[in-house]
């Protein structure tokens, strides 16, 4: 994943080496797992490149786990593809249809895929982007595009002999084999019915048979989901928002290195698709989002993880004994002051209610003191 090198934080590291990574690694293993039955139609030039390429594309695709054959090897006419024919092709053969080099020629061929009659044939389209009668093709290029995202083009000869050609079948395929993969998975949340959670894995000795459903279809209804899976970038910007619970753009742009621009593309199936919502310059992940990486097994860590420390850790208790301390020693200091303020109080200072009351009246009695008797002298004669 091209990301990884631009992490400007470390806990954006720590999250995708640890969390996201090993994940991902199993979640595209088992999607493997369910290979697509792959006809390859074309090209209609008979050269030595072409002839060699077709090969190699064929046996890419098979090194994929793919179950893939040529047109002819059904009977196919080269000629039917540039006709209204394409609406009679016997499809029901294969999962998806890759048409190399479809020339659109001026009676109007372009007119039958405009109007979407190739998609009840399941191909995928890969044309020249030199085809002629100009107007017509845009058109119907455009509205591929925005309704299936089923038709690509390419330069030639040098997207040919560079691989691009190559390339491009093979992300076609991966989309279209992310769909057959989550169809077999939600069989009943996609509202396919329940005999379409089994599907049609590959087991010891039976043949491996396209699936019941049009999977060009099944694209078309739940796009916005499929390209988020299919699209590791836009895949880790969900799970890393959910990862830190709420995120500005700006911030996560930072932390995963890459532009605001380009983030932007990362974003628009998220924000388009409901898994993600944003108010003002807030990202945070939906119901639906956060279902999604369940789903995957990408939910576990929603926030970042926060290293304790002892010494705060203690801090409540010892508020709390150093509260109990002071409020003991303030009442011991009361104790002593009262005993104080009593020991040091005379009986007048005492409150009034303390202080004894005299009676209204008080008897007074006076001592009379006893006279005292001189013996007089005796004179002698």
């Amino acid at each position: 994943m091209i990301l990884s090198k631009a992490f400007s934080h470390s806990r954006t590291s720590e999250f995708y080496t640890q969390f996201f990574k090993p994940r991902y690694e199993v979640f595209q293993r088992t999607v493997k797992q369910t290979p697509l039955v792959i006809m390859l139609w074309g090209p209609r030039q008979r050269t030595r490149l072409w002839s060699s390429k077709r090969q190699q594309i064929r046996d890419n695709l098979r090194r994929m786990g793919h179950s893939v054959f040529f047109s002819e090897q059904l009977g196919v006419p080269l000629a039917s593809i540039t006709k209204k024919g394409v609406e009679f092709l016997q499809s029901e053969t294969a999962d998806v249809i890759v048409a190399l080099q479809s020339s659109y020629d001026a009676v109007g061929a372009v007119q039958h895929f405009s109007e979407f009659r190739v998609i009840g044939s399941k191909m995928l389209l890969f044309v020249d982007a030199a085809a002629p009668d100009e107007r017509l093709y845009r058109r119907a290029l455009d509205d591929l595009k925005a309704c299936y995202n089923t038709i690509e083009t390419y330069k030639f000869p040098d997207d040919v002999v560079q691989d691009n050609l190559t390339i491009k079948i093979v992300e076609k395929v991966n989309a279209i084999q992310m769909v057959k993969y989550c169809a077999i998975q939600k069989g009943h949340g996609w509202r396919l019915g329940g005999d379409a959670i089994n599907g049609n894995r590959v087991q010891s000795g039976v043949e491996l048979q396209p699936y019941r459903y049009n999977l060009l279809e099944l694209y078309r209804d739940h796009r916005d989901e499929i390209d988020v899976l299919t699209d590791s970038a836009a895949l880790f910007v969900l799970a890393y928002t959910n990862y830190t619970g709420s995120i500005t753009v700006k911030a996560l742009a930072h932390q995963v290195g890459l532009a605001e621009t380009m983030l932007q593309s990362a974003l628009a199936p998220l924000l388009r698709g409901e898994m993600m919502a944003q108010r003002e310059d807030v990202l945070s992940v939906t119901g639906f989002g956060r279902r999604a990486l369940a789903g995957l097994g990408l939910v576990g860590m929603v926030a970042p993880p926060v290293q304790p420390r002892a010494p705060m850790m203690q801090l409540p208790r010892v508020a709390f004994n150093v509260r109990s301390v002071g409020v003991a020693f303030a009442a011991l200091l009361l104790f002593f002051a009262l005993m104080f303020y009593w020991s040091n109080t005379s009986q007048s200072q005492l409150p009034l209610e303390y202080t004894p009351t005299r009676p209204a009246a008080t008897r007074i009695i006076t001592a009379t003191p006893t006279p005292v008797v001189t013996p007089s002298p005796t004179i002698r004669r």
